[in-house]
């Protein structure tokens, strides 16, 4: 049982630092700590004003370890729900690991991965998607998806969890009330209210799944394909928007021959940069391999960069690229504008449509700001959007959410095939239950232990 157990870790990232943390949570939190660290302030931390920094040193025997800070949060009012100390002393790892064994040494066990929020879980401090939300905020690539993880943290997907349940639970009720009572003769009434309520049901979470393609792009950055004919400058523009020579640039058409990935951030939103082997027929079986591989990242990207060297008349493989950029989020990069140009605007918009056009030179750097604004354009919305909208970050919500409606819509067609009241009432079920297991309130332990293995140790 948690409750009989102390469990301690480093609570900081591996590595010096300026302050590290050791963080212990149980009932034995502060016997564990008065062990360790002593402090002329207090005879024990159970003294403690909760929340107040004591100034102390950690010691081994007579030997003092390291000086530092000390802060009691007592139950309920912790992370955990437990009692919780954190020692805070100077972040060597030498002096950490040390500290963390006399914790171990003096009654604690090691914390696994993710024990801390899973107990905070388990003591009712959040629920499964909130803590899920607390990884994501560590693992957050760009400020729209640190706003959208916090917005998680906060309640926002919990409360659309409640909402879409209680209605459900309404439904379920009003069918409840046919099937346990025929002779009233509700159920025309009753049939209504549930079409209507299974309508206001299924807009809700096909919109929200809707979204979810915009929570991917927030989490995990717009996936971009930097693709055009060889020696267009699709390396040098990489190398440019890295800021360092990251690919191999020369004038022998071909050199890139596989994808080559790279992450940049515009405003909130990271890109994931995909330089891709050259777009042009050849025999050459390796090359042959790379354009595949560049037509597949092509199809799979969210934006595609095709660049074309404005030195040169646009040729037929040129012309088939633009062609494609038709109805696709995209930008024709305009490179060699410091050559003498052969392509205009208008021959670019003929080809691709109403496309936005960027003149660079990717070699000399000219351009770029102008560049990254105009990218800066396409992901406004997403960083905007982030902290005001609800979005899917998370595939095993979305992945709930699909089912949930898959079985409101199976719901929608019984009740439309005059269906009996039970029959309906199994997939209202189905819906509740699977909206329930975003949350953990109809979740195995199994799943549980699935998810907090993801997090690190020490949170």
């Amino acid at each position: 049982m948690y409750e009989e157990t102390t469990i301690a870790a480093i609570a900081t990232a591996p590595g010096e630092g300026g302050i590290g943390i050791v963080r212990i949570s149980g009932l034995s939190a502060c016997d564990v700590a008065d062990r360790l660290f002593t402090t002329k302030k207090l005879e024990s931390m159970k003294d403690a004003v909760p929340y107040m920094m004591y100034f102390g040193h950690v010691h081994r025997c007579k030997r003092k370890v390291d000086e530092g800070l000390a802060v009691y949060m007592k139950a309920p009012h912790s992370y955990t729900g437990e009692d919780v100390v954190e020692i805070q002393i100077h972040g060597s790892m030498e002096a950490l690991r040390e500290t963390l064994e006399l914790a171990l040494e003096n009654g604690a066990v090691l914390a696994s991965r993710g024990e801390f929020t899973k107990r905070a879980f388990l003591n009712g401090r959040l629920d499964l998607s909130q803590a899920e939300a607390v990884m994501d905020i560590i693992e957050a690539k760009g400020s729209a998806a640190l706003s959208q993880a916090e917005s998680h943290l906060s309640g926002a997907l919990s409360r659309f969890v409640k909402k879409s349940r209680d209605e459900l639970t309404d439904l379920i009720t009003k069918l409840e009330v046919t099937i346990d009572y025929p002779e009233e003769d509700l159920e025309d009434l009753t049939n209504e209210e549930i079409g209507e309520g299974l309508a206001a049901i299924e807009k809700s979470l096909s919109s929200l799944l809707k979204r979810s393609e915009e929570g991917r792009i927030i989490k995990e950055g717009l996936r971009t394909a930097i693709v055009g004919r060889p020696n267009a400058g699709k390396s040098s523009l990489l190398n440019a928007l890295l800021q360092e020579d990251r690919a191999i640039v020369t004038d022998i058409p071909g050199t890139t021959r596989d994808t080559i990935e790279e992450s940049i951030k515009i405003g909130g939103v990271p890109l994931v940069l995909m330089d891709t082997a050259g777009l042009r027929e050849t025999d050459n079986k390796v090359e042959k391999i790379g354009i595949e591989r560049a037509k597949e990242s092509m199809a799979k990207a969210d934006l595609v960069l095709a660049v074309i060297d404005g030195s040169r008349p646009l040729s037929e493989e040129d012309k088939t690229l633009l062609k494609n950029l038709k109805g696709r989020k995209a930008m024709v990069i305009l490179n060699k504008y410091d050559l003498p140009q052969e392509i205009g605007e208008e021959e670019i918009h003929e080809a691709a449509g109403p496309i936005p056009v960027v003149p660079i030179s990717a070699r000399y750097g000219s351009g770029m700001e102008e560049l990254e604004e105009a990218l800066r354009r396409l992901t406004e919305h997403q960083d905007r959007d982030a902290g005001r909208e609800l979005f899917l970050t998370n595939l095993r919500h979305v992945d709930l959410v699909k089912k949930a409606l898959e079985a409101v819509h199976r719901a929608q067609e019984s009740l439309s095939a005059g269906m009996p009241a039970d029959c309906i009432t199994v997939d209202l079920v189905e819906a509740w239950n699977r909206m329930g297991e975003i949350t953990g309130e109809t979740v195995d332990n199994e799943l549980i232990n699935t998810i907090f293995e993801r997090f690190c140790v020490g949170k």
